[in-house]
């Protein structure tokens, strides 16, 4: 025969909750059991009150907020229902884009982390490379630079990204502009860059950096360390190209590895885009 009422421990057990949660819901008026025992204070529930639960139950599992819960079950009809439904579908897309994107981030980091651990037999040693086209955002020095200057700079682009929504996560370092390069203000309209994992965010201070060849070199260095920009430059003299564009700085791993780090500088990349000399006493840039 079937029971005509249950205890809290055994509505508990039931759907799988612990009483407290039970206790709880009384509490905030969202569940309310069928009577409380005065002899006792226990609480009982009828059997008609198991579909009401289970939606409740239900609702929570899929993230829809107690508040929410709440306000429903109080006017519920199909209508609400269906309406409740489709809002909550709604800021679980946007949950999943978010999630998307932070997936996306995360691989950003762990791809920049795997490619340092190839780098080593390739240390001060020029290549030519085929690379894509890229986005980022420019902050530009507003001083002399040095650690400092770099690490400030940083968290300013950093500030940017943030107030856009985007998680910093793919390539960052240093940009040099080319008309800086053999003068002694290299680092005029130099600044701090970082990628955008998607090319249509709307986020200022942005600049596009075309695909195509670049002579490179990895190197343990800092952007103001400037004998391994002009190693990179002398060997693009050296093989005949001239330089296209501004200089790119990649930072591999930065500061936060140094207790792993003998060198006790950054690993960079330093990426610089060429092309075959037009005429024979062209110069390099």
């Amino acid at each position: 025969m079937l029971k005509k009422v249950f205890s809290i421990s055994e509505m508990a057990e039931m759907h799988n909750i612990s009483r407290q949660t039970l206790i709880y819901y009384d509490k905030i008026a969202i569940f309310k059991p069928l009577y409380i025992d005065e002899a006792n204070n226990y609480r009982y529930y009828s059997a008609r009150q198991i579909p009401l639960l289970r939606e409740i139950l239900f609702l929570k599992s899929i993230g829809v907020k107690l508040e929410e819960i709440k306000e429903h079950m109080e006017q519920r009809n199909l209508n609400t229902a269906i309406a409740l439904l489709e809002h909550h579908k709604e800021w679980v897309a946007g949950e999943i884009e978010r999630l998307t994107k932070t997936h996306f981030s995360i691989q950003q980091r762990l791809n920049r982390f795997q490619h340092a651990e190839n780098f080593k037999e390739y240390i001060d040693k020029p290549v030519l490379k085929e690379l894509p086209e890229r986005r980022m955002v420019l902050t530009p020095f507003e001083n002399e630079v040095c650690r400092e200057e770099l690490h400030c700079t940083c968290m300013k682009s950093w500030t940017t990204l943030f107030q856009s929504g985007i998680l910093p996560s793919g390539e960052f370092g240093t940009l040099i502009r080319r008309a800086g390069l053999g003068t002694a203000a290299v680092f005029r309209g130099a600044g701090v860059f970082f990628t955008l994992p998607f090319s249509d965010l709307p986020v200022e201070n942005t600049i596009l950096v075309p695909g195509g060849q670049y002579a490179c070199m990895y190197k343990y260095g800092m952007p103001y360390d400037l004998k391994h920009l002009e190693r990179l430059t002398g060997w693009i003299a050296e093989q005949r190209l001239t330089i296209t564009g501004d200089v790119i700085d990649v930072c591999y791993l930065d500061t936060t590895f140094y207790l792993n780090n003998e060198e006790g500088a950054d690993l960079c990349e330093l990426q610089i885009p060429v092309a075959a000399r037009s005429a024979a006493g062209e110069e390099p840039w």
